[in-house]
């Protein structure tokens, strides 16, 4: 595994909102333990993939509990705040929406548009 250091990040704000451990067990929200756990989980429940044949089944899964430790093979994260310097690749490039509401109201709102603009210029068809 390489480790990139960069450097102005520790002004940075990020929020875990995922990820999965080297076995691709996915990480499970409110299971404070740093290892893998065993799970009774409902067809509604998050980390429960596939539909069961019969009502209010209920599966064994494996999962990894939320705290952060050495053995995460993959860790999503979300800037909340932004730091004072940029990212290279990742704060320093402005990339476009790609997913726009349909709606020509939220197209409207959006934007900070007037009902005379013309919505279409503003999504891609």
């Amino acid at each position: 595994m390489v480790m990139h250091r960069l450097r102005g990040i520790r002004s940075y704000v990020f929020k875990i909102m995922g990820g999965c451990e080297k076995k691709l067990f996915p990480l499970k929200q409110r299971v404070l333990t740093p290892g893998c756990v065993l799970l009774l989980l409902h067809g509604g429940a998050s980390c429960f993939q596939g539909h069961g044949r019969r009502n209010c089944e209920r599966r064994r899964k494996s999962v990894h509990g939320c705290i952060v430790s050495p053995d995460l093979f993959v860790l999503n994260l979300v800037i909340v705040k932004k730091g004072d310097n940029d990212l290279p690749g990742l704060t320093n490039v402005e990339k476009p929406t790609v997913r726009v509401p349909k709606r020509a109201s939220k197209i409207h709102k959006l934007f900070n548009l007037t009902r005379d603009d013309d919505g279409r210029k503003y999504v891609n068809t």
